[in-house]
């Protein structure tokens, strides 16, 4: 870099006109063969070089001024009286850049050469000179250098964890996404397969139309993995699915004339979306009553998609689970916020027995979380429990107010 160089320039020319002489300019050498004349230019570029090539290669640059200091020295020169500056600043960067142990050894090696000279100047009479000054300023600067480091490695290592927190949430909203569209239609299948085969002999009509209402809930499953799909493969062409939130996950699907394939944007489901849900729901066994306030304010897109998930794996459950023959969504807002509210009274009917086909519900469990992490991330409260004597209920509340649209 141009600056590194104009900064060697300076370098030597503050070493040229104090390392043998104190503060008294050299002369330029007029004599080409008078070596002692050429000395103390030649040593200044050596001393100054590594400053120019110390952010290329650090380690070069020391051992480069190193051994400068060492000739300086052996030819009367004083380490204290410009070379000091060169060594500074290459021994910052190797701070800054390399490895502890690097480090260390390029520090420790740099005060032992102070040393060095402090007992030559003594031996000789002349004073160990300002060795304890110089090392001072050679440790603090090394010091610096290594703060440098340690705070550039910390803002990598939190630079990772924020990557890595954003790969996991966004591993976990298309965790909930799949799990919310795939578990809720395969369990009407799971159900409508097994009543069909209790029945497939002695009603083929009753049996007809559970795989009918297996085709239908097939196809809408397919039309919302497409939507899926759609999102995913969309954020990976754009680059730009980083600011999505969940409510944008589900809304778009592949449709085109003949089959094509053309990505479009389609609405996420929603609370407007229920009646579907109601009807996919009977078709398993469960009659669902939905009671809804009638004059509901405009809900925020995240939020209504939201709910519309909370009732769906509440639902989901009711079927593979509960046995129940009924059960009740209620949807109301109050107070600025939008409350759901499942309950079911529990029983021991067939739907229960032919979710697999053994009498036994079977679950991963994957439900209630996924319920309870969509209402954290909307700011709302969310319950789950069974209630008193007999039955379940799944509750959410969502706030509206200042709610992500």
């Amino acid at each position: 870099m141009t600056l590194d160089w104009v900064a060697a320039a300076l370098c030597a020319v503050l070493i040229y006109g104090t390392l043998f002489r104190g503060q008294v300019i050299h002369r330029v050498p007029l004599v080409p063969w008078d070596v002692r004349a050429w000395l103390a230019p030649l040593l200044a570029v050596g001393l100054s070089l590594p400053v120019a090539i110390r952010r290329r290669d650090p380690l070069l640059a020391l051992a480069l001024v190193l051994a400068g200091c060492v000739i300086a020295m052996a030819f009367g020169g004083v380490i204290n009286r410009g070379p000091i500056l060169p060594l500074a600043l290459v021994l910052f960067l190797v701070a800054a850049r390399c490895t502890r142990t690097i480090a260390i050894a390029g520090l420790a090696v740099s005060l032992w050469l102070l040393a060095a000279q402090a007992l030559i100047l003594h031996w000789t009479g002349i004073g160990p000179g300002d060795a304890v000054g110089s090392a001072l300023i050679l440790i603090i600067v090394w010091m610096t250098g290594w703060a440098v480091q340690q705070r550039r490695g910390y803002a990598a290592r939190l630079r990772e964890q924020v990557a890595s927190a954003a790969v996991t949430e966004e591993r976990l909203r298309i965790a909930r996404e799949l799990h919310d569209v795939v578990a809720h239609s395969m369990t009407v299948v799971a159900v409508q397969a097994g009543f069909g085969e209790y029945v497939f002999e002695r009603d083929p009509g009753e049996a007809r139309a559970a795989l009918g209402a297996i085709q239908q809930v097939t196809r809408e499953a397919l039309a919302d993995m497409q939507r899926l799909l759609g999102v995913l493969r969309q954020g990976e062409a754009s680059q730009d699915g980083a600011g999505q939130d969940a409510a944008g996950l589900s809304g778009t699907s592949q449709r085109g004339a003949g089959g094509e394939g053309t990505l479009q944007l389609a609405p996420a489901p929603g609370l407007a979306d229920l009646d579907r849900l109601v009807a996919t729901t009977a078709g398993a066994g469960v009659r669902v009553e939905v009671a809804s306030a009638p004059d509901r304010p405009k809900i925020p897109a995240a939020v209504d998609q939201s709910a519309f998930r909370i009732v769906q794996e509440a639902l989901t459950n009711v079927v593979k689970h509960s046995g129940a023959e009924y059960c009740l969504v209620t949807v109301g807002c109050d107070d600025g916020d939008l409350r759901v509210e499942i309950t079911d009274p529990g029983g021991n009917g067939r739907t229960a027995a032919a979710a697999n086909g053994t009498g036994q519900a079977s679950g991963t469990g994957h439900g209630i979380i996924g319920m309870r992490e969509r209402v954290s991330l909307c700011g709302g409260e969310f319950t789950a429990g069974p209630m008193p004597g007999q039955g379940f209920r799944v509750a959410a509340r969502f706030p509206l107010n200042g709610a992500a649209r």
